[in-house]
């Protein structure tokens, strides 16, 4: 049976793989901007490749811009070459939405690009990105028993260039204190991959949420930058614990992660919801 399905862009039939489409789903679901009705927003999707979704999204009438670290010609878009490493050619405020899809883990430091995100979308605008989920139940296993994460099942070969293979392979912890840092809320957390043998693992799941809660609420309270004594860093600890262990991030192989550009004081944690 194929795993792709024919869909049309810009009246060109492609195979888009069935995970790509429920990826794509998903990116939807937590951006409901790209689903509304109104006038056209304008996306940039960072090293898109192929952009399936973002041509889609062009066809619907969208404004798209897509980069690609060298030009690809992608159809259906305008294309331009951007090393994201690098400030973005873009003025502040140039989009609505910024789409980053199993792109950040590439990149020599998260917290640049996703200031460079946050300078290029408007006040109120979107991101969502997509990377591996490193904390994904078999992943976690794997790495207790060879000190590797799925993603990166080994040492990087020193012959691969810098930067193509899986260089800042974050958890989502880290990746959700980069967000809030760069001046984005985390609005929805998901993913969209499973296995269906996985589900296998649900009794050690229950344990691990009560591990993990013992372990970001109750040890070491006052540790100099993990204190857990003010209500805030307890809340905030909280919605780690659960993010973490909930099922969609427990079982899931990708995180796909939606975050809103905040402004200048606006408060540094707001609890939301995990889906």
């Amino acid at each position: 049976m194929s795993k792709h399905m024919a869909i049309s862009l810009g009246g060109v039939t492609v195979g888009k793989h069935v995970r790509d489409i429920t990826k794509d789903a998903r990116m939807l679901d937590l951006a409901p901007e790209l689903t509304a009705k109104g006038a056209p927003l304008r996306i940039y999707e960072a090293s898109g490749g192929a952009a399936y979704l973002s041509r889609e999204l062009a066809d619907q009438g969208y404004d798209v811009t897509v980069s690609n670290y060298r030009l690809m010609g992608t159809p259906g878009v305008r294309e331009i070459e951007v090393d994201l490493n690098q400030p973005l050619p873009f003025a502040d405020g140039s989009f609505d939405v910024v789409l980053c899809r199993e792109v950040i883990e590439h990149v020599e430091s998260v917290p640049h690009t996703l200031r460079e995100f946050r300078r290029v979308l408007a006040p109120g605008g979107r991101l969502v990105l997509t990377f591996p989920n490193r904390l994904q139940v078999r992943s976690r296993i794997f790495h207790l028993f060879s000190g590797f994460y799925r993603g990166m099942a080994s040492p990087i070969n020193l012959d691969v260039p810098f930067g193509e293979a899986h260089i800042n392979l974050i958890g989502y912890p880290e990746m959700d204190y980069f967000l809030r840092k760069s001046g984005f809320t985390v609005t929805g957390a998901t993913s969209s991959y499973f296995a269906s043998s996985d589900r296998l693992f649900a009794p050690l799941r229950w344990l691990v949420r009560f591990t993990t809660a013992l372990a970001v609420l109750k040890r070491k309270p006052r540790a100099q930058e993990h204190d857990k004594t003010t209500p805030l860093n307890r809340a905030y600890n909280a919605y780690i614990a659960e993010t973490i262990t909930s099922p969609a991030l427990f079982y899931g192989k990708d995180v796909i992660v939606s975050a809103l550009r905040q402004e200048d004081g606006h408060p540094p944690f707001i609890c939301s919801t995990t889906r």
